[in-house]
């Protein structure tokens, strides 16, 4: 899958957390929807993989729920960086980073397929 076909995704996963968890906002409009995934998408490329590194022990211990985590971390952090999220706490960040780890694992497996 290229990296326009995972950011599609991405912004369908952030789409659908904004719309199922309360403690998740992201401003109006398209645009502000596709720059919060492409923030948090660069934000996992790169902080995300090293604190993945970090955290080895517990993602192994976990079997790699622990990740769950760590997306909530990012989610927080480019709230903190982007005016066009909002994310009130730690809980809401954890469902929406259920939620992104979902779509985006079961779309991205569709779209590979038909690669």
């Amino acid at each position: 899958m290229n990296l326009f076909g995972r950011w599609i995704v991405l912004t369908l996963a952030v789409w659908l957390s904004d719309v199922l968890i309360g403690g998740v906002t992201i401003a109006d409009g398209l645009w502000n929807h596709l720059w919060v995934a492409a923030l948090f998408g660069l934000a996992n490329a790169i902080v995300g993989n090293i604190i993945r590194v970090v955290a080895f022990p517990a993602l192994i211990l976990t079997l790699g729920i622990f990740s769950i985590v760590v997306n909530a971390w990012m989610l927080m952090w480019v709230g903190g960086l982007s005016d066009a999220l909002d994310v009130s706490g730690f809980w809401p960040a954890f469902g929406a980073g259920v939620i992104i780890s979902l779509v985006s694992a079961i779309l991205g497996r569709r779209i590979r397929g038909r690669d």
